[in-house]
Order: structure tokens, then sequence, then C-alpha cells
């Protein structure tokens, strides 16, 4: 509750870091008033000059320090770029023309500006302005790391909230009264040609594909041997639907069944496919899935519908895209020549 009413870079937190820095700062001075406190370094000068003097140093430090802290922490955007080397730049800038203008003592009490003395070099107003400079730059890089990983985070969250969107509409496509009426319809026609035994197993099949899919939201990255079984149930029921026009070859070596991939990506994309083509005896769907330079590959010729009532919104591969950068940090890459539709599909190790 607080971090969220006191966020890193407020105002109000900037104000506390700045006076903090210039108490640090004019520390030093305080222990030089002391060691010198039974000379006369400054004989015209009373404790009350004196005194005066540290009140106005430490105001003008803390400014000062106030206002590099901003030039680190001001954002024009939350989505704008933090380029910090740039602010950095900014930020040395500033300083040397503060450093100019910072005040001094004279040893006869006068009060003046640096660039109006006779030395333009003073050691330990220098050495001041380079502490107050490296400080707010410790916290301007502190900063950035905080905003970076804040981004991330909403990043994260929102990739996560497309993840399981993802694997609601997949499990509700799957359950759509259109899915069903297919899947009863063949269990049917089964049944009217008593092919018991291929009905036992078509039964045997569907449970399998309706488990795997409620399964898999508890679990995001799979291997691909779970994720090749499944499809394996899945592609039973459209091979025995399309009666020897659709086939599913899959050529993956046993040493790749190990390594991972998000739950329930293959199954949308050999739904897309036979979505999005033409299923005839005379032009037959072959999608074929193998493994080339450690990436799964998933491909198909193209054989448009004379009349495809159903365009695609491209939201299955938004999706599968996104939960492959929220949980391998790779993306897909989705290749269309007008002729052979391919899909690569990074495999992360187990």
């Amino acid at each position: 509750m607080l971090k969220n009413k006191i966020p890193a870079g407020g105002v109000l937190v900037n104000v506390l870091i700045a006076v903090l820095v210039s108490l640090v700062v004019n520390f030093s001075y305080f222990i030089f008033m002391i060691m010198h406190s039974t000379t006369q370094v400054r004989p015209h000068v009373g404790p009350e000059g004196d005194g005066l003097f540290v009140v106005m140093e430490v105001v003008y430090y803390a400014v000062s320090a106030f206002i590099l802290l901003t030039v680190f922490t001001y954002n024009m955007s939350d989505s704008g770029t933090y380029v910090f080397w740039k602010r950095l730049l900014i930020a040395v800038v500033i300083s040397v023309a503060l450093y100019f203008v910072a005040p001094y003592m004279t040893r006869y009490g006068d009060v003046k500006m640096l660039f109006l003395g006779r030395r333009v070099l003073n050691p330990m107003i220098l050495l001041k302005c380079s502490f107050t400079l490296v400080v707010v730059t410790l916290y301007g890089k502190i900063y950035e790391l905080i905003r970076q990983g804040h981004k991330i985070s909403v990043e994260n969250e929102k990739l996560k909230t497309e993840n399981l969107r993802s694997k609601y509409d997949v499990l509700m496509s799957q359950m759509n009264p259109h899915f069903f009426f297919n899947s009863l319809n063949s269990l049917a026609m089964l049944v009217r040609e008593n092919k018991n035994e291929t009905a036992l197993v078509y039964i045997d099949r569907l449970s399998d594909t309706f488990r795997y899919i409620i399964r898999s939201g508890h679990s995001s990255m799979v291997t691909l041997r779970d994720e090749i079984d499944f499809l394996d149930a899945y592609s039973y029921l459209l091979e025995l639907r399309y009666a020897g026009k659709l086939s599913i070859e899959t050529d993956i070596p046993a040493e790749y069944m190990g390594m991972k991939l998000p739950s329930l990506t293959l199954q949308p994309l050999v739904e897309n496919a036979v979505k999005h083509n033409a299923i005839t005896r005379v032009h037959p769907l072959v999608v074929k899935i193998y493994v080339e330079n450690d990436c799964l590959w998933v491909s198909n010729m193209l054989q448009p519908k004379i009349d495809d009532m159903e365009k695609g919104t491209g939201i299955g591969l938004k999706n599968i895209a996104s939960r492959y950068r929220l949980l391998t940090d790779k993306d897909i890459e989705v290749i269309n020549d007008g002729k052979t539709f391919t899909v690569r599909l990074p495999l992360a190790a187990a």
C-alpha cells in the first residue's frame, strides 16, 4: 500500500533523498568546523555567520540534488524509453553549471558565488558537487532497474493473461456444439456400421483428448512426447472423420521427445490447417511435423477453399506466439510462401 502511494522516483522520495544527500555532503564541513574551532581560520566571522552559511549550503546542495534526481527520474510517459546515458550527460552538464553558482564563504565572512570569486577552482566545492553527482547517478541507475523490473512485470502479467485466455479459448473451441456434432456424428456412423471395436477406440481417443485439454490447464510447459501423444488422439478423430483424405505425419527422433514446449501448441496449428484448406480425395491434406535445428516444424501445402466462409483472424497464432515469449523467451516463426504454410516452434531443453 505504501509502495503504491510513494513510488520510487516520486517528488516526495526525491525530496527526502536530496535532503539526505545534502546532509551527508555537508557533514564533512561540520567536521571541518570542529577541527578548526580553536583556530582563527575566519577571524572576522562569528558562530552566527558560520551557522547561517551552513544552512545556506544545506539548502543549496539539497536543491542541487533534487534537480539532478529529477533529471534521472522524470518520465514523459510510462511507455517511453528510458535512456540512462542521455540523462547522465544532462546531469553532468547541470552539475557543471551548479558548481559555478555554488556559494562559498571568504576568509573575511563574505558569501559569494564561485564564479564571482578570485579562484574558479575550489577543491572542497568540487568534491561536494562530485559526491552529489555520484550518489544521484547511483540512485538513477537503481531507479532505471526498478522501472525496467516494473515494466517486465506488467508485460509478464499481460502475457500470463493472454496465456490463460488462449487455453480457455482452446478448451471452449473443442467443447463447442460443432465439435460435439462432428464427434457424435462420426461415432453414430461407426455404431450404424456395427464397427463396435472402432467405436470403442474412438470413444477412448475422444476421452484422451478432453482429458489432456483439461489437464493442460495446470501445466504451462510439457514434453514433446506428451504433446505428440495428445496429437495422436486428436488426429485419430480427424482422420476418421475425413476418411483417408487427411493424414498427419510426424518424424521426430527419440532424443527430442524429452524437450519441452508450451502445452496445447500443436492442436491449434493442425486445427487451422484443417479449417482453412480444401480436403478432398483428389487433393488430400497432409500435415507434416518434424524436427530440424532444434526446432519443431509444422507444415502443410496450401489448398485454399473455393468458398472459404471462415476467414482466419490470426488469434490462434498470436496466442501461441505470446505464450512462447512468456514461457521460453523465444519467438515462433510463420512462413507463408504462397505454396506452403509453415510454423517454426523453438524447443526448450528439459
